[in-house]
């Protein structure tokens, strides 16, 4: 479709411009159009990208000058507009004929299969040129990565389709004869190659994410995800299990595991030193001699251990108390310390023998002590305050945290399968035990996969398969500015995941308070709306495939629209996300709604049987049997 003749250069010498009246308000920002030129002897669609729209022509500033007076009837009158606007029929037709652009267009290139990519001719058009619209069937073919099966509507194998181009209609693969681009993102890419979801507050996000794990969880690529869920609003994906949709021929049938925050279980001896000082200090604050300490108690229960995961809280509290007062805990002193009804099958109890003190006179010689190695000097004044003050925080910390224990821990093999989705809910657990519970995750992933690609380990200490984790504010677990025990690993697996099969996708309201070197590891970028400015440099500075007049479109984007850039595309767009199969959890409660609610007949008949103590009868049209048979359930 012949949309408009080209005039000449445009700004920059990869852009033009051509010249249209656009009577049927088709050529949009970000639209796509085309031109052919001969390259190499072939001849080749040339694509380009509608960066701007400017007017040439538009009314006299005297024909705006009456509001009572229509335009249109007035163009008409001097023969402005090419139609005699004498009528309601006519008007439209005489605004549209009065009306002319100068659209600015960015040079693509033509689409090389074999590259899979983009190839700039350097050839603008010609003053003159024709410039054509592209259709909807070339564009679903150049612009996606992994081809669209029209014939089952849905992506081909290895592909997430996720929404359609923004520039055209909306895409239904439902319909007879759809219209518009389905948009399908490469899965590979994303999960080689890490992603991020950056948008601001009630833009989407999380939306986006489930659309996203939906694409991943269908047969064509039964994904194996682990959600990191701060907020609980990932519930809802449970609802993948009875879906038509994440079902197939041969038995495979999607799962959801929802881990909720209590059943999160962290074994205490995979917390390094890092871990718990991150941890106590954050509570407490520990001095230099305290951390001291900690370090030392930790390398005497660990000592040449090869089976790290054998010492217990009760060995560390041993450990402390004889740096207080030169004596073991007693039995009962540990029992009464102790989380666990008995230390795991093998352990031993290392406070048990004198040479496994031995320890503490080389650290008190360190220290400054008199007494010669291998004796056993009762400890310094400062050595026992600490020991006692960090024995107590310790205490204080795994009574309070039911999430740390001295067996139980999170088993991968459970949380991680291909054709399973786990959600691991940290809602109602404070924001630094969150870190702490997903960087010992992160390395218990990092160290399965490592040794799966080595191939050494027991299959309980592997993870044969690779494995995707979104992480849901992740500017929590990598701030920007800022030291926590998260980065480091994070920082690993971004620079190094792609050998080892561990993707990563990030989400974040807050890209400015996110780490800079973190952000722009991830090679394939969701940008929702953004309005704040430091946000958009931040964004901007991160997000190299995408050009500064398409990040300029980001505070007008509504909820639901995103530009995608990055590996998993074959250039960046602006798309429409599609409905979601499964319902939303992310959405805020009708305040008024439920103020109005509270004062129903129903709702104030509640209080009153609550605040008598009297069970509530049965519900009005049931019978006595029927509630009480209900009761008993």
């Amino acid at each position: 479709m012949i949309i408009g003749i080209a005039k000449g250069p445009g700004d920059t010498p990869n852009e033009y411009t051509f010249v249209t009246p656009d009577t049927e308000r088709r050529v949009k920002t970000s639209e796509f159009v085309y031109y052919e030129a001969d390259v190499d002897g072939t001849q080749r669609q040339i694509l380009g990208r509608v960066i701007r729209r400017i007017p040439l022509r538009l009314y006299p500033d005297s024909f705006l000058a009456h509001p009572e007076v229509d335009p249109a009837q007035m163009a008409a009158l001097v023969g402005y507009a090419n139609t005699d606007a004498i009528s309601e029929e006519t008007r439209e037709e005489a605004d549209t004929s009065a009306e002319l652009f100068e659209i600015h267009v960015s040079i693509m290139g033509y689409h090389d299969a074999q590259l899979s990519a983009f190839v700039n001719p350097r050839i603008p058009p010609r003053i003159g040129w024709k410039i054509y619209l592209a259709p909807d069937n070339a564009l679903a073919e150049v612009l996606n990565r992994v081809a669209f099966d029209w014939s089952k509507g849905e992506a081909s194998p290895g592909g997430a389709y996720v929404g359609s181009l923004l520039s055209r209609p909306a895409f239904s693969p439902q319909a007879d004869q759809p219209d518009g681009v389905p948009v399908v993102l490469d899965v590979r890419s994303i999960t080689a190659t890490h992603m991020a979801i950056i948008a601001g507050t009630g833009a989407g996000k999380s939306y986006l994410a489930s659309v996203l794990i939906e694409e991943m969880m269908k047969p064509i690529n039964r994904a194996s995800i682990l959600v990191i869920d701060p907020h609980g609003e990932y519930d809802t994906l449970e609802e993948i299990r009875n879906a038509a949709e994440f079902r197939a021929n041969g038995g495979y049938k999607a799962e959801v595991k929802t881990v909720p925050q209590d059943q999160v279980k962290i074994r205490v001896s995979d917390l390094t030193f890092y871990d718990m000082r991150f941890l106590l200090g954050a509570q407490f604050g520990l001095s230099g001699p305290m951390e001291f300490v900690l370090r030392q108690a930790l390398d005497r229960v660990e000592g040449d251990r090869k089976d790290k995961t054998a010492w217990t809280t009760n060995d560390l509290y041993a450990a402390l108390a004889y740096m207080q007062n030169g004596e073991d805990e007693t039995e009962s002193d540990q029992a009464r310390h102790s989380r666990a009804s008995s230390p795991p099958q093998g352990a031993r109890n290392p406070s048990s023998g004198d040479g496994d003190l031995d320890w503490l006179d080389d650290a008190e010689k360190d220290a400054g002590g008199s007494e010669p190695q291998g004796t056993r000097a009762r400890p310094d004044v400062q050595m026992r305050g600490s020991a006692r003050a960090l024995d107590w925080r310790l205490k204080s910390l795994f009574a309070e945290s039911p999430n740390f224990d001295n067996i139980e821990t999170i088993n991968l093999n459970d949380v991680f399968r291909p054709g399973l989705c786990s959600v691991l809910q940290l809602n109602e657990i404070d924001r630094r035990q969150q870190q702490v519970i997903v960087a010992v995750l992160l390395r218990m992933v990092w160290k399965a996969r490592m040794n799966a690609a080595k191939g050494i380990g027991s299959p309980q200490d592997r993870l044969d398969y690779p494995v995707f984790i979104l992480l849901e504010e992740a500017h929590h677990f990598a701030p920007a500015n800022e030291d926590v025990v998260t980065t480091n690993i994070l920082k690993t697996i971004l620079a190094e995941g792609r050998k080892f099969g561990v993707g990563v996708g990030l989400i974040s309201q807050r890209p400015g308070k996110l780490d800079s070197d973190v952000l722009s590891q991830c090679m394939t970028q969701f940008l929702l709306r953004i309005v704040n400015e430091y946000d958009q440099s931040s964004v901007a500075a991160a997000v190299e495939s995408a050009s500064h007049d398409l990040l300029a479109e980001l505070p007008a984007l509504s909820k639901g629209q995103a530009i995608v850039a990055g590996a998993a595309v074959n250039t960046p767009l602006s798309i429409r996300v599609r409905q979601r199969i499964t319902r939303h959890g992310g959405i805020e409660p009708d305040a008024p709604s439920e103020w109005r609610a509270y004062f129903s007949e129903d709702a104030q008949r509640r209080r009153e049987v609550d605040a008598s103590g009297l069970p509530e009868g049965p519900p009005r049209g049931r019978s006595n049997l029927l509630y009480k048979s209900r009761d008993r359930r």
